[in-house]
């Protein structure tokens, strides 16, 4: 199947706004005062989205090239350092997690408000069918989400420069999660709200605990086995999330934001994900505390 069959993007009202949810971050009041957001900066918005989303969908498959040449340049670089000393990059690690780290905590943040107030006061089809608002304050994130999806696979050169192992569940993941972000980028998928909330919430974590690990800092091992866990049912959430919007689609009783090309991405990189996590799971803790039993005997 050649790439522009997935080029069918599923956009509602002249192909360009999308089904969307209206939240003006002008202040959310939950249940009890729980959060209480009052502000929008000036720079959150997203000026002529249409004109943004255009270039999205004619530009979305150079995700593909991107992630060829990355692979290629990383197993380039493996090469070049096959007979050289690693490189000690430990302030630049520590510099590299530390802004990813605090990116991520702010996007959750900002970004989350939205997905809050939609699924607390429009409920759960609405959040996952429709859209955020594609000028205003989550659209700004999901776009530096999306960027971000590029920058992070930095991470790669600072594991092959400093010589560590590399697992094909990272650059699966970073390269899988770099196509999956730019096409949906394309047609505003609108489980996307709850697809980056996940994805800022768990980076958030993950990169604060490699900022500390970098630094010299080792936290207990109960710590990374929950950030592995919280990845994993990262994913297992996602499945069940795209489940929901396939039952929505296949009733077409009410409309979804979300083509089913799109939806069978999704459903390939979950899926895909959650055996990879749960299989470096079972590697990284189960098996190697049998081993240390084993020896311990």
């Amino acid at each position: 199947m050649s790439l522009f069959a997935f080029n069918d993007f599923e956009l509602y009202k002249g192909n360009y706004s999308g089904l969307h949810n209206d939240y003006e971050y002008r202040g959310m009041q939950l249940p009890l005062h729980i959060l209480h957001w009052t502000f929008a900066l000036s720079f959150e918005c997203v000026n002529d989205y249409v004109e943004k989303t255009l270039a999205f969908q004619q530009n979305w498959q150079h995700s593909f090239t991107i992630s060829v040449v990355y692979f290629l340049l990383i197993k380039l670089v493996q090469r070049m350092m096959r007979n050289q000393k690693p490189f000690n990059l430990r302030i630049p690690l520590v510099v590299w997690n530390g802004i990813l780290s605090v990116f991520s905590i702010l996007g959750f943040i900002r970004f989350s408000e939205d997905l809050i107030h939609s699924l607390i006061y429009k409920g759960l089809y609405p959040s996952l069918c429709y859209s955020v608002k594609p000028d205003g304050v989550a659209a700004f994130w999901s776009t530096l989400f999306a960027a971000s999806k590029v920058a992070e696979l930095g991470d790669t050169l600072f594991i092959v420069l400093r010589k560590k192992p590399l697992i094909f569940l990272h650059y699966y993941h970073h390269a899988a999660v770099l196509v999956y972000t730019a096409h949906s980028g394309a047609e505003h998928t609108g489980s996307g709200r709850m697809f980056i909330s996940m994805n800022f919430l768990v980076h958030s974590a993950m990169y604060l605990y490699y900022t500390l690990t970098s630094y010299g800092i080792r936290p207990a091992k109960w710590i990374s086995m929950c950030i592995t866990s919280l990845q994993t049912i990262q994913m297992f959430l996602g499945i069940i999330v795209s489940l929901y919007v396939y039952r929505i689609k296949l009733e077409g009783k009410l409309p979804c934001q979300q083509s089913m090309k799109n939806l069978a991405l999704a459903f390939i990189i979950y899926v895909t994900f959650a055996a990879l996590f749960v299989h470096f799971f079972i590697k990284s803790y189960i098996r190697k505390n049998k081993i240390r039993q084993k020896k311990a005997d």
